[in-house]
């Protein structure tokens, strides 16, 4: 089985899918060095994993590749949040869910 270590932006929405029987699977898909890899993260990793990750955050990720070469996360970090410079944040630092004209 092949093991991979791998350094890139999230540049899909991250999304929890509940299989059949109950357990929770995260997916997104990670782009490094101009390809795009689809990544797993099943159990209950899953949940801490979809709010401790945003698109276009930078991560670094660990794990082994399945049979339909998709990377199923073992160990993650996060390297640098998104910058939301220039947008609109409500009172407790939080992007609104809506755009906005202030002016």
């Amino acid at each position: 089985m092949n093991s991979a270590i791998i350094t890139g932006k999230v540049v899909s929405e991250v999304k929890v899918i509940n299989t059949s029987n109950g357990t929770p699977l995260c997916r997104f898909t990670l782009e490094a060095d101009g390809r795009h890899f689809n990544c797993l993260v099943a159990g209950l990793k899953a949940y801490r994993f979809v709010y401790a990750i945003e698109e276009y955050s930078i991560i670094t990720i660990e794990g082994p590749i399945n049979s339909r070469m998709q990377v199923v996360v073992q160990n993650y970090r996060t390297e640098s949040k998104p910058n939301y410079f220039g947008q609109i944040f409500d009172y407790k630092g939080r992007k609104l869910p809506h755009k906005k004209v202030m002016f």
